[in-house]
């Protein structure tokens, strides 16, 4: 199995090693004409030019992304405050609607008959102490 690995491991660099050289007609050239060196320098530009569009087309979606983000965290800012201002509200609501039940029943107490308003008590001690 080690074997198989340090053979996996040469063989990667190798490829490599043999990757960076470069290549004219199939042969590795020992020196290049102005012409070639030129060429292959446009080429090059050309490649990084392309990357560099790329990555700035990237860098201002990221921006335009980060920027609608910023939008969106506001709103929902925004809600959460109103949010807590409605929860605010409804606690005091329901604050004030405990307390006026609380007084609605110390009404009832008020409006109901004591014992001794009761006319039909009055009515029957009339009796017994009109038979007297």
């Amino acid at each position: 199995m080690k074997i198989l690995r340090y053979f996996v491991i040469c063989f990667f660099v190798l490829s490599m090693a043999k990757g960076q050289e470069i290549q004219k007609d199939g042969e590795k050239p020992t020196t290049f004409t102005y012409e070639e060196a030129l060429e292959m320098l446009k080429a090059r530009d050309a490649q990084w030019e392309g990357k560099l569009a790329k990555a700035d087309s990237l860098i201002e979606g990221y921006k335009e992304s980060i920027w609608d983000c910023d939008e969106i965290v506001q709103e929902l800012e925004e809600q959460a405050s109103l949010d807590e201002k409605v929860l605010l509200a409804q606690r005091k609501q329901i604050d004030l609607l405990k307390s006026r039940d609380k007084a609605n029943e110390e009404m009832i107490k008020l409006v109901e008959k004591k014992w001794y308003e009761n006319q039909y008590l009055w009515l029957g001690i009339g009796f017994i102490l009109g038979k007297i």
